[in-house]
């Protein structure tokens, strides 16, 4: 990289902290398809069961997050070796590298909001900790239309709620919405 030593300091812990994310990433994609073959099915026979979706997710998981961790490998080959930048065999410099992460506090929010999905989604239940979640992020990358991003993240919230409790009969905690459900 360019520029000062401490912006090249700066470039460096950024690309170790990325490659780090490449590398668990996948690791994690395992551990939740793993909890997802643990989750019991119903003895009835149904076509999609509690296993579906968490299996859908993992696999998509899995594939994504071996691919990024490609072209972390494939970047730090090039970096290694400084070749020659050759956009057709996707070796291009760091920095030009489209894939880095430049918005470290945006990132840290989505995780910090995931992990309180998680935290608070059996004692707020389903419809009130995603519509949080959503609301949340939405406003956070746009923070103009509140109002919006509020409508939006309950209706999307309810809707996906009644979708995988009465349609799917996927049992969802209801929390302090008990009553209403």
């Amino acid at each position: 990289m360019s520029g000062t030593p401490a912006r090249r300091k700066e470039g460096a812990i950024a690309g170790k902290v990325e490659t780090a994310f490449a590398v668990l990433l996948p690791i994690f994609s395992v551990f939740f398809i793993w909890q997802a073959t643990q989750v019991t099915e119903p003895p009835r026979n149904i076509v999609v069961g509690p296993r579906t979706f968490p299996l859908l997710i993992g696999s998509m998981m899995l594939a994504v997050s071996l691919v990024l961790v490609w072209q972390r490998l494939r970047a730090r080959a090039a970096e290694a070796s400084a070749a020659v930048p050759d956009p057709q065999l996707g070796l291009v410099p760091p920095e030009e590298d489209e894939t880095s992460i430049s918005d470290w506090p945006a990132v840290w929010s989505v995780l910090g909001s995931l992990l309180a999905l998680f935290l608070l989604l059996e004692p707020l239940g389903f419809v009130t900790a995603l519509a949080l979640f959503l609301f949340g992020l939405s406003t956070l990358f746009g923070p103009r239309r509140w109002l919006l991003n509020l409508v939006i993240s309950v209706a999307f919230s309810t809707f996906f709620y009644y979708l995988f409790t009465r349609v799917l009969e996927i049992p969802l905690p209801n929390g302090i919405l008990t009553s209403l459900f």
